[in-house]
């Protein structure tokens, strides 16, 4: 029970890879109040997390997109509550499809608003809420084309690189007020999202992403509980001093003592650089 009597907040926590998330958290003994723009969804996820744990959860609907959304929630998680002791920031979305230049850029900019904005003032809307009992936690989410390339996905992206680039500011401004703040790739995991890349076809969304898409699909993709089980870990005490870190769910062995010594002592370990002295071949 890593989470026992600990209350958190996750936005996109009523579907996917935040259900999921959201169902780990609970089975851990903490209290989940999930922040979402549907309401049967959150009505349906709440209904599940409460049948699976001795904990009653809770939901608040609104858009992360939304500054006063945001602030309302804050403000009603203050009065009901009074603190919190960890926040995850898990609602995304793919936005449109195609190459930057013929894409539509009010749907481009949407993106931005909701994978990065959205992350932004949830991060400015509850940094007071924090307990100062315990490392105040923050989880946040990036994606495909964050540590690569990703074309006729540019929206996308570009909101999570730059998701990677706020956690990495965050965490240094906010290392004098006890904050632990990171990032979790969660690999492809099988989820809705995908079927935006099936309805627009190889043409647009390019014929490689779009056949991986279907093999993914067909044959097995990550299993969300692994990002879960991750955020878990940078949720709890057991990640303490762990911080400013970009990590993936399914390929980083952060399981491992001598992985986790190495995200604390070593501070360009797991975060984005440039890479130098590339060696090339020359024939």
């Amino acid at each position: 029970m890593k989470l026992q009597g600990k209350i958190i907040v996750i936005t996109g926590g009523s579907v996917g890879i935040g259900l999921a998330v959201s169902k780990k958290i609970a089975l851990e003994g903490g209290t989940v109040i999930i922040f979402a723009r549907n309401k049967d969804n959150l009505i349906n996820a709440v209904n599940e997390l409460n049948s699976i744990s001795n904990v009653t959860h809770y939901y608040f609907v609104g858009d992360v997109s939304n500054l006063s959304d945001a602030e309302l929630f804050s403000n009603w998680v203050k009065e009901n509550f009074g603190k919190i002791h960890g926040l995850v920031n898990c609602a995304g979305v793919y936005g449109p499809i195609g190459k930057t230049t013929e894409v539509n850029m009010i749907d481009f900019l949407k993106t931005i608003e909701i994978n990065l904005m959205g992350t932004i003032y949830m991060c400015s809307a509850f940094s007071e809420l924090f307990s100062t009992e315990y490392k105040k936690k923050i989880v946040n989410f990036s994606g495909g084309g964050a540590s690569g390339t990703f074309p006729n996905y540019s929206a996308y992206a570009t909101s999570k690189i730059a998701v990677v680039k706020f956690t990495e500011n965050l965490a240094v401004e906010l290392a004098e007020d006890n904050f632990d703040i990171n990032c979790v790739a969660p690999g492809f995991v099988a989820t809705r999202i995908h079927e935006k890349t099936l309805e627009v076809g190889p043409e647009i969304a390019g014929k490689a992403f779009y056949d991986n898409t279907v093999k993914q699909l067909e044959n097995g993709s990550v299993p969300p509980e692994k990002a879960a089980d991750l955020t878990t870990f940078l949720l709890s005490e057991e990640s303490d001093g762990i911080t400013g870190k970009f990590l993936s769910a399914p390929w980083d062995p952060w399981q491992e003592k001598y992985f986790q010594e190495l995200l604390k002592i070593d501070k360009d370990f797991a975060t984005l650089r440039r890479v130098d002295n590339k060696i090339i071949f020359k024939k």
